[in-house]
């Protein structure tokens, strides 16, 4: 009993790790998705939002040329690249974690999208919530973080934060998406990649590592930082007004604030738990 006791011990702390990830997944979509699309003030607030900040016409040129990268293709190739990558580290369960995350994100994206939410009860036209190009770029940034080497993993949650951020921002700017379509895309990659780490660890021929004391990743913050630094200098400002200022704020930074939190709460498993 007390073996079996002592083999138990490494899940426990790991499931409860992903267990409270996929939980703010779940409970962060279904309310991200009730209020923008099933309440008048959710709507017009969202509407708001996504018209409250501005950008030069050759700064969009330019995130409309970065946002045609992210195709079929694009996602493919990202994906073999995670897979090689775990594969050269001999880490077969992070190469299936990592599909794990990018093919069920992307898919449950577009069902829902496409099929299980609406917003003809409020607002003519077609769904949009969840982004797509949120979810290809943040679920790839979330494999990323699960296959790198721990000495890398604080570095590439800089470069993957960064990248997921600017994508999200570049869609409100462009008026692709509103601002709850990229927030809803963030918590559904946030549960897949909940499912691709219990995947990850279910198929290693030994427990999840013990927890092991590591530090709170602050480099998706700083790359999600340096985001928001390039768009300040690029020209991306407020539109005149102390509320379309604090609309501003609310909805760029809170992207901001998502893909960051996303990549290092999933860093700080990865590193705690699968190494």
């Amino acid at each position: 009993m007390g073996g079996q006791s002592t083999a138990q011990e490494p899940w426990r702390p790991f499931l409860t790790a992903v267990g409270a990830l996929a939980a703010v997944g779940v409970l962060g979509l279904s309310v991200t998705a009730y209020v923008a699309l099933r309440t008048s003030p959710g709507l017009r607030l969202d509407d708001a939002a996504s018209e409250a900040v501005s950008s030069p016409a050759p700064v969009l040129d330019r995130l409309y040329e970065g946002l045609s990268l992210f195709s079929v293709g694009s996602v493919a190739l990202s994906l073999i690249v995670c897979v090689t990558l775990a594969v050269v580290r001999r880490r077969f369960d992070l190469a299936l974690g990592a599909a794990v995350v990018i093919g069920g994100a992307d898919l449950t994206t577009q069902l829902l999208k496409n099929d299980l939410f609406t917003r003809v009860d409020l607002a003519p036209g077609p769904n949009s919530l969840p982004s797509g190009h949120t979810t290809v770029a943040l679920s790839i940034a979330l494999a990323a973080v699960i296959v790198a080497p721990p000495l890398w993993r604080a570095t590439v949650a800089i470069g993957v934060s960064a990248t997921a951020a600017l994508v999200g921002v570049a869609l409100v700017l462009g008026r692709w998406h509103r601002p709850a379509d990229v927030l809803a895309a963030t918590f559904v990659c946030l549960v897949w990649a909940a499912a691709g780490m219990l995947t990850a660890a279910l198929v290693r021929h030994r427990t999840p590592l013990p927890a092991q004391p590591v530090s709170t990743h602050l480099g998706a913050l700083v790359g999600a930082s340096i985001a928001g630094v390039l768009l300040v200098s690029w020209g991306v400002r407020p539109e005149p007004g102390l509320r379309d200022l604090g609309l501003g704020i609310l909805s760029l930074g809170s992207i901001g604030l998502a893909c960051a939190g996303s990549v290092a709460a999933v860093a700080y498993v990865a590193d705690r738990h699968l190494g």
